[in-house]
């Protein structure tokens, strides 16, 4: 039985040329100042405002185009910016799908790639790195949104500083979803969002998992929504709520196409 009680949804609209794409939210730890990142490589900060659990508006800042140089990389780009999260000392860290990189951007604004990784460069660009997370020991956690087979696990890698990259567990695949989006809890426990795709509209599901190294968790599942629910949900933000009850805040891509929208779903779940 699912564990997580849907509270919201909130249709965002916004008159601006670029508005739309968001593929991942981190959230403050009171869930109420919010960062989006489009996959078209900008930002746009704002408040989200609820009134009894529900959101209820959104204000927000102009968009912000992210300035990071090709020169990063090997060969020209493509900013396909699909994961995003930040560490304890406020770094922003993302994910190219395209590129299979991480980059993270420095205090003094300036932006660094992580190391390269050979299970990473194997992934096929355009199905690569989805999801990004970070732990309280400020390791990031990448999963790709591909596995090798249709039943085979999704690979989390880790990175450490002065460790490097690492594969310290895999997670099972089932049912046509895919990773697209990871948080690590104010539990410690890292929460994986999928996304599934049957022909007349997108399905959801969220599970969590121990960061115990295991190879093939399950998990534990804790929503899974029927189709045309909700749109293309690809962000997930983790946070605690006044009551203790954890919040599962997700955001739409809606591929800037007229017949899809942004949208804010917020569950609640037990701890």
């Amino acid at each position: 039985m699912p564990l997580a009680r849907f509270l919201s949804s909130y249709h965002w609209t916004q008159d601006r040329e670029d508005f739309g794409g968001y593929s991942a939210i981190t959230l403050a730890p009171d869930g109420a100042g919010f960062v989006l990142l489009s996959d078209r490589a900008h930002v746009i900060e704002g408040t989200i405002f609820r009134h009894e659990g529900r959101i209820i508006g959104i204000r927000s800042t102009e968009i912000a185009p992210l300035d990071f140089s090709d020169d990063l990389f090997d060969k020209p780009l493509k900013r396909d910016t699909e994961g995003m999260a930040r560490d304890s000392a406020g770094r922003l860290y993302l994910a190219l799908e395209n590129a299979n990189r991480v980059i993270r951007r420095e205090s003094d604004g300036s932006w660094a790639t992580l190391p390269a990784y050979p299970a990473i460069d194997a992934l096929p660009p355009n199905r690569g790195l989805e999801a990004l997370a970070i732990g309280p020991d400020d390791a990031v956690y990448a999963i790709p949104e591909v596995s090798d087979g249709l039943q085979e696990p999704f690979p989390v890698f880790r990175y450490r500083e002065g460790a490097g990259w690492d594969q310290p567990m895999s997670i099972t695949r089932s049912n046509g979803y895919l990773p697209t989006g990871a948080d690590i809890g104010p539990d410690g426990r890292l929460y994986v969002l999928e996304r599934g795709f049957g022909g007349f509209g997108f399905y959801s599901r969220v599970r969590r998992f121990d960061l115990t190294g295991e190879d093939d968790a399950e998990g534990e599942t804790l929503l899974t929504s029927a189709t045309r629910r909700h749109d293309n949900l690809e962000g997930l933000a983790v946070w605690q709520a006044e009551d203790g009850s954890l919040r599962l805040t997700m955001v739409s891509d809606d591929n800037f196409q007229f017949f899809q929208k942004t949208e804010i779903v917020e569950y609640a779940v037990s701890i």
